[in-house]
């Protein structure tokens, strides 16, 4: 009899270690989802924020969306980091004409320290008046308890201009 309880108790004891462990894996998985939504949400916000604030000219907004550290990555310029880089680029754009950027998030992946949005945009001119769509990719960080653009690159899905002739 002695020898059955112990068995019993064996049993119960390693049935309760792997129901715990099982709990606590779900409770793991169920937090990283949780904060993937979190930071889905914010991403949302900021993108509404970040191409609205051409139609304002908002550049503390647009230049808000962005890390403290960020770097932008413009096709065919220098890699520009940091706020004030930032907001001169948001500037020239304004003062080209841009209008309006939407932005359509297509994935989120990431955890804890970052998260990888991959989508795709249109730029507006004038009265709404498309320019320009193509494809980006952002690295988000959380700064001060808000998802921020990290690091920002994005590219067109214009053709490319044809080769330049050399000159006789």
């Amino acid at each position: 009899m002695k020898h059955s309880f112990l068995k019993f108790l064996g049993t119960l004891v390693i049935a309760t270690i792997i129901f715990s462990s099982c709990n606590n894996e779900a409770a793991k998985t169920e937090t990283k989802s949780s904060s993937l939504d979190s930071a889905k949400a914010d991403i949302a916000a900021s993108n509404k924020i970040f191409g609205a604030s051409f139609t304002t000219g908002d550049s503390t907004a647009f230049a808000n969306c962005y890390s403290s550290d960020a770097c932008i990555n413009v096709t065919n310029m220098p890699r520009m980091c940091g706020t004030e880089a930032i907001t001169a680029f948001f500037n020239g754009g304004h003062k080209m004409g841009i209008t309006n950027i939407a932005l359509t998030t297509e994935e989120v992946i990431g955890g804890e320290e970052a998260i990888v949005e991959v989508g795709k945009y249109e730029m507006f001119v004038g009265d709404k008046i498309s320019a320009e769509k193509g494809k980006y990719i952002v690295i988000w960080k959380e700064e001060n308890g808000k998802w921020k653009m990290y690091r920002d690159i994005w590219n067109s899905d214009a053709p490319p201009p044809p080769p330049m002739t050399p000159a006789k």
